[in-house]
């Protein structure tokens, strides 16, 4: 852990640790070692108080930021130390740590769609491209889906599915999908849908877009072709129950057309 006081250093310039902040760090790394965040918080405090080099504190923000948002669950004080080491460095490694870390607690602990949209967006700006553009690419889109941003998602994923070597290349047809599925523009989202299933291998997500592939059918009042897809993965839908009731509703929609 104590690596990352020293990596990314520049050797024309070494950060100056004096005997007492460098006694003060392994303590702090001892502490977390043994689980002890807070009296590592603690002692990280203390070191700033006494106002180290301006790459020390950088640094220091960073490892607060992941104590409190990783080890402490708090994930308000990480933020906000996220946010000190990009107030206070140009140097294009820590914004880059610092920007991935912000964008996971606002995408999967906080849901926060509207903030992480924002912060992939900054990360797929950057230039040249970032060894994980088309993570983030995709996090955006994802982003973007939560927050209902249609225009600016479909000029995400028609770059998602116009390249197929793009490791999110199917997923790009799926958020297509879904995007008209909750605009209920239903036709169009059959249309990605079936896209999506011919790349698709996993068999659970294959069964979850036919069930929503037959919601639309059976929304467009074409009954029979929602009963065959129905059909089709009944015994396999988590619920079978659902998928019986499904069936049986659409059946007896059928018989009353013809009487």
């Amino acid at each position: 852990m104590l690596a990352i006081f020293f990596s990314s250093c520049n050797p024309k310039n070494p950060i100056d640790f004096s005997p007492r902040i460098y006694k003060q760090i392994l303590k702090a790394q001892e502490y977390i070692k043994l689980g002890k965040y807070e009296k590592a918080i603690s002692e990280y405090n203390h070191i700033l108080d006494d106002l180290p080099p301006l790459d020390l504190r950088v640094k220091i923000f960073y490892q607060l930021g992941d104590l409190y948002s990783i080890s402490m669950g708090d994930f308000e004080k990480g933020i906000t130390f996220f946010n000190k080491v990009k107030k206070n460095t140009q140097d294009p490694i820590w914004l880059l740590k610092s920007q991935e870390k912000l964008g996971e607690i606002y995408f999967t602990f906080k849901k926060d769609f509207e903030e992480s949209s924002q912060v992939y967006s900054e990360l797929i700006s950057f230039r040249p491209k970032l060894n994980n553009y088309q993570f983030y690419e995709y996090r955006y889109a994802q982003s973007l889906l939560k927050i209902n941003e249609s225009t600016k998602l479909k000029q995400v994923l028609n770059s998602i599915i116009n390249n197929k070597s793009h490791e999110y290349f199917k997923e790009g047809y799926y958020l297509f999908g879904y995007s008209y599925f909750q605009n209920k523009e239903w036709s169009k989202a059959i249309g990605y849908f079936k896209e999506y299933l011919k790349y698709e291998t996993r068999r659970d997500r294959v069964v979850n877009v036919k069930f929503l592939i037959g919601n639309c059918y059976e929304t467009l009042e074409r009954l029979k072709s929602a009963y065959n897809i129905y059909y089709s993965i009944l015994g396999e839908y988590p619920n079978n129950a659902v998928i019986q009731d499904r069936l049986e509703s659409v059946y007896q929609r059928r018989v009353s057309r013809k009487r």
